[in-house]
């Protein structure tokens, strides 16, 4: 029984695999592939993935896969819960790895990306918006990618602040990360990201991602295989690796604990004192929602040898960018030039706090293996739950121990018929309280398409 368990975590069954040609053809190739994988991630805007075909009629020949193929994938997922399904529709962009494994048959590697990556390589936005960042990303969406309403179910949150702004000649998925970039929420955070998942395209910020219900409870523990705790099997881990821990210099060094963002105003041409912002750990950790417990940070409040902390070393890191923040304290350009003083951007509210927040995301990381699970996908929540390992006496363990967001997946379905899910997932705060509130202050962004 135990062993009939475990088969059944990794069980799936594919109701659709096939390439439609440039004639609307549809050929199945069911048959034909080795392994067929997806990838999504909170730092991707699109999902893609690559399937591996073992070539014994000539598919390629036939095809020659220009960029004008198309690949329909459906597939369901049977576990204790029911069954799930994923059913997409992906654009073939390129063929890589094809050699001969015999005399009749090759083998290579079709990589596919949703057709709207495609889609926004081919045209520009030259337009100028009135309105919320959320607002403008999703007229972008409807107007130059015309993403279906069907696509578009994930989580869209509202950004704060209206904006005036003119998109300069970029694709529309470029449009949409320089949005993304600057959009705040109601907390004045800029930790809004845009993705797409197994559920459809999100714009949301990590703090409604991070406040969200677990998906499911991911355990760390010995199986006895002959034991009925395999009916838990969907839920337990095949592997898991540590990627990440916070790492004090590096924090440092990038700003996460402290630093400045210093302006330059080019039309007063003035950068001193009172274009200074200096930020720390504080200012942008309790402006968010972590959804861990008592939602304590990842750092300790290091005093040094001088007295002095870490928290409020703000030469640690510098920043640069322009702004108008202290435009209206020059009295000339006030009543010269009053529509100037108008800023349309607030560069001091994100640029530096983005990176330190998204730094800190990525300080704490677990990959981990698990049986095959759609629901496995990027900006889900997991519930990690492990014992100490090494000591005889089993106890929790707390460092690792909590709630996590998953940041990245890949699903691997084996024409053997073996289907796992590889997820890598952080957290932004900690179970154990490293740090009072009241030490405190009370005061990757871009993506590369050839890496998909």
């Amino acid at each position: 029984m135990a062993s009939e368990q475990l088969l059944e975590s990794t069980k799936f069954s594919v109701n659709q695999l096939a390439i439609v040609n440039k004639n609307g053809e549809v050929i199945d190739i069911s048959n034909f592939y080795a392994e067929l994988s997806f990838f999504d991630s909170l730092f991707v805007p699109i999902m893609s993935g690559t399937i591996v075909i073992t070539d014994a009629i000539g598919l390629s020949d036939e095809f020659n896969f220009d960029g004008s193929e198309v690949l329909l994938v459906d597939i369901s997922k049977f576990d204790n819960s029911g069954v799930s399904d994923f059913k997409k529709a992906f654009r073939i962009r390129k063929m890589t790895n094809r050699t001969n494994i015999n005399q009749s048959t090759l083998m290579y590697t079709l990589h596919f990306v949703s057709d709207e990556l495609i889609y926004s390589d081919q045209r520009k936005v030259n337009q100028k918006y009135i309105g919320t960042y959320s607002d403008i990303v999703g007229k972008i969406l409807s107007d130059y990618l015309k993403v279906d309403p069907v696509k578009f179910k994930g989580y869209f949150s509202q950004s704060y602040g209206l904006k005036s702004l003119v998109v300069p000649d970029l694709s529309p998925l470029d449009a949409i990360q320089w949005c993304t970039n600057r959009a705040i929420d109601e907390n004045q955070s800029p930790d809004f990201v845009f993705f797409e998942n197994v559920v459809g395209y999100n714009f949301t910020t990590l703090s409604k991602l991070l406040q969200a219900t677990e998906v499911l409870d991911i355990k760390f523990q010995a199986k006895n295989m002959n034991s009925l705790e395999t009916i838990d099997e969907m839920s337990g881990a095949r592997h898991f690796e540590v990627l990440s821990t916070p790492d004090l210099t590096r924090r440092t060094r990038e700003g996460v604990i402290s630093g400045t963002f210093q302006m330059f105003d080019p039309l007063t041409r003035s950068i001193g004192p009172n274009y200074n912002k200096t930020v720390n750990y504080g200012d942008h950790f309790y402006n968010m929602k972590h959804g861990n417990g008592s939602e304590s940070p990842l750092l300790s409040n290091l005093i040094n040898r001088d007295g002095t902390s870490n928290i409020e070393a703000y030469e640690a890191k510098r920043s640069f960018g322009i702004s108008a923040a202290n435009r209206k304290l020059s009295k000339y350009i006030s009543s010269k030039y009053p529509a100037s003083v108008m800023k349309e951007e607030d560069t001091e509210n994100f640029v530096f706090q983005r990176k330190a927040i998204i730094e800190n995301l990525i300080s704490k990381r677990l990959k981990i293996v698990m049986p095959g699970n759609f629901q496995l996908s990027s900006g889900f929540n997991v519930n990690v739950q492990s014992r100490v390992f090494g000591r005889p006496k089993a106890s929790e363990d707390e460092t690792v121990n909590g709630k996590y967001i998953i940041t990245a997946s890949r699903h691997i379905l084996k024409s053997i018929g073996k289907f796992e899910t590889i997820i890598e997932t952080a957290t932004t705060s900690s179970g154990i309280d490293y740090i009072p509130t009241s030490s405190l202050s009370d005061a990757s962004d871009a993506y590369n398409y050839d890496e998909i």
